[in-house]
């Protein structure tokens, strides 16, 4: 019978830095038995965010200036920010132009909350299943003091998934005698 063993070596994803807010790039730790990718090695570090009291006009501007489709929403706290809701350009959308909410109105006023975060000690695998059990795009990751740390997309899965699957191509090639 074929006997397979976790792996126990690890190469980082993204160079850990010791400016990120996010723990090290790629950790590897035991939990039943196997090695479990952090979400820190795909996570946003640079999170779009305003102060809950930041107009809608403010929010739109930020959402285009940094061609993002999600703004968190935060309080401020002398620890640091804390994830108090979020807003989508659909939100926008369907929430003030739908209904004609003036744009000077608080951001805080449509935000979709209480948001759901995860915490940034959490693997890939726990991020992707809450995420698809709560059908979620954008998941805010915050530290186990609530601080907002970043923002996982599914984008960034996406992208992460297509590096490892061309890592396996790559690891294919001599067996298959092409180039992939």
């Amino acid at each position: 019978p074929t006997r397979f063993f976790p792996l126990t070596r690890f190469v980082p994803v993204l160079p850990p830095t010791e400016a990120s807010t996010c723990a090290s790039s790629v950790v590897g730790t035991w939990m039943t038995g196997t090695p479990r990718m952090k979400i820190a090695a795909v996570c946003q570090r640079h999170v779009v965010a305003l102060d809950a009291t930041g107009s809608l006009a403010e929010a739109a501007t930020l959402m285009r200036e940094h061609h993002v489709g999600a703004i968190v929403v935060t309080t401020s706290t002398p620890d640091g920010p804390r994830v108090a809701g979020i807003v989508t350009d659909r939100d926008i959308v369907l929430k003030v132009i739908a209904k004609d909410v003036s744009v000077e109105s608080p951001i805080g006023e449509i935000m979709t909350k209480p948001v759901l975060t995860i915490w940034n000690d959490q693997g890939v695998f726990n991020a992707t299943q809450y995420m698809r059990g709560r059908k979620l795009r954008r998941l805010p990751i915050i530290d186990r003091q609530e601080r907002l740390v970043g923002l996982l997309t599914s984008d960034d899965l996406f992208a992460m998934l297509a590096r490892e699957l061309l890592n396996v191509a790559e690891g294919l090639e001599p067996a298959l005698g092409s180039k992939v």
